[in-house]
């Protein structure tokens, strides 16, 4: 999926149709330095600029193919850019922010994305449950719940570790509560 953009003699024949038929028109088309024929060569050359440039403007709005507009993507997606890592790894990583469930094989995919070797998560207890509800009562306040996971993780180096544990936490709710423990399991 793409724009296409044509030489500029397809738009100025395209444009040339929106005219009037008749022989004026014909004869206001065969001299190429009338009006009519500047004015579709003119709007000719702009529709080829726009066309580029909306083509640039859908490679730059879709992940996989942006290049210019990567910080913004990690500013927005992720609260901070990627610096150091390679276009590849930056457009994964911000994939994979998008991604809605979390599991643990994609938990392993964010761990290959950094280089880190993920060797085991632990989720030792099932998410607990705070609160009273009584039938046709309403409850005081709502449900609470929290989760622990911890993470087992090699990490080759330690300069990616913030920018990597960031990115595991930005997939869970605010009530998991997680540790990272490093030099594997």
């Amino acid at each position: 999926m793409g724009i296409n953009v044509n030489e500029p003699e397809a738009y100025q024949e395209s444009i040339r149709k929106l005219f009037p038929r008749g022989s004026y028109w014909d004869k206001q088309f065969e001299d190429t330095k009338s009006d009519c024929s500047l004015f579709c060569k003119a709007k000719s050359k702009l529709l080829v600029r726009i066309r580029k440039s909306m083509a640039t403007l859908q490679k730059e709005s879709i992940i996989q193919t942006a290049e210019n507009t990567l910080d913004d993507w990690e500013r927005v997606l992720l609260g901070k850019g990627s610096i150091g890592l390679e276009i590849s790894q930056r457009r994964a990583i911000l994939g994979a922010s998008k991604a809605g469930n979390i599991n643990i094989s994609s938990i392993k995919e964010i761990g290959k994305m950094y280089d880190v070797s993920i060797t085991k998560v632990i989720l030792p207890f099932q998410p607990a449950f705070f609160g009273h509800s009584f039938f046709g009562i309403a409850p005081i306040a709502g449900l609470a719940a929290f989760a622990l996971i911890f993470i087992y993780a090699f990490l080759p180096n330690e300069d990616i570790r913030e920018d990597f544990e960031a990115q595991i936490i930005s997939k869970f709710l605010s009530n998991y509560i997680m540790y990272f423990i490093y030099g594997g399991e």
